[in-house]
């Protein structure tokens, strides 16, 4: 063992002083190294090329001006003074009299109008309303009676204003939703009938009607749209029959004029 560390203690001994040895060799032969003289090599010529001749540019001509004639302006002319128009007075002539004047009666000096007349208004009359003729009839209701047995109809008679008979007169009655009957005419004491059997009780219109006017359905005359020759009457017709305004048979009797 302690042969092992004396070799070891010399070994590192020996490698100590190489060393030393060696750090001072080292600058000796950098220095050798360094004072050997280095060979210059001979400089190599560049063959330098000749410059070409430049040109040098010719000058350049300096443009001419040509000077342009300008025109010498006309005078204008002064501009005269134009006269306005003079305005020409009319002279409204005064209107002379019509009137030729009687050689003893001297005549009347004429006023001149003036330039405005003030005219009134004219009053435009109302026209007069006309008077639509009466027709030749006039009709009112002159009782009624109950039916209790089912016959609803409107009778009546037609005269003359004398009170005489008038036979051969048509009387037409109808209400908004029928198109109503027509009589047969009058008989010979005036007296007419227009059964109202099959329409339900209500209100109906009654009048005197010219016969050729009025419409036709299945060969029978309706009363709605037939010429009246009197005034309309109201009638009404209910479905009771018992009781003060219990009515199946209004009668209409109507008065010529």
């Amino acid at each position: 063992m302690k042969i092992r560390l004396f070799v070891l203690v010399a070994i590192v001994v020996v490698w100590a002083v190489l060393a030393c040895s060696l750090t001072d060799l080292l600058p000796h032969r950098q220095a050798s190294i360094t004072s050997t003289p280095t060979r210059t090599p001979k400089p190599t010529f560049t063959s330098t090329a000749t410059p070409t001749r430049t040109l040098v540019p010719s000058a350049t001509p300096t443009p001419t001006n040509t000077p342009t004639q300008t025109p010498i302006p006309t005078s204008t002319p002064t501009a005269t003074n134009t006269p306005l128009p003079t305005n020409t007075p009319t002279l409204t002539p005064i209107p002379t009299d019509t009137t030729t004047p009687s050689p003893t009666t001297p005549p009347t000096a004429t006023t001149r109008p003036t330039a405005r007349s003030t005219a009134k208004p004219t009053n435009t009359p109302i026209p007069k309303p006309t008077n639509t003729p009466l027709p030749p009839f006039t009709g009112q209701i002159v009782g009624g009676a109950r039916h209790c047995s089912g016959y609803t109809a409107v009778t009546g008679h037609v005269r003359h204003a004398s009170g005489d008979p008038h036979p051969n007169a048509f009387v037409g009655v109808w209400s908004d939703a029928w198109e109503g009957r027509v009589s047969g005419p009058s008989e010979a004491d005036g007296k007419y009938d227009v059964s109202l059997g099959g329409v339900d009780p209500g209100s109906f219109k009654v009048a005197v009607v010219k016969i050729d006017t009025c419409a036709m359905r299945d060969g029978v005359p309706t009363a709605s749209s037939c010429t009246l020759l009197s005034n309309i009457v109201e009638v009404t017709t209910t479905s009771h029959c018992t009781g003060s305004d219990a009515v199946q048979v209004p009668e209409v009797d109507f008065t010529g004029r």
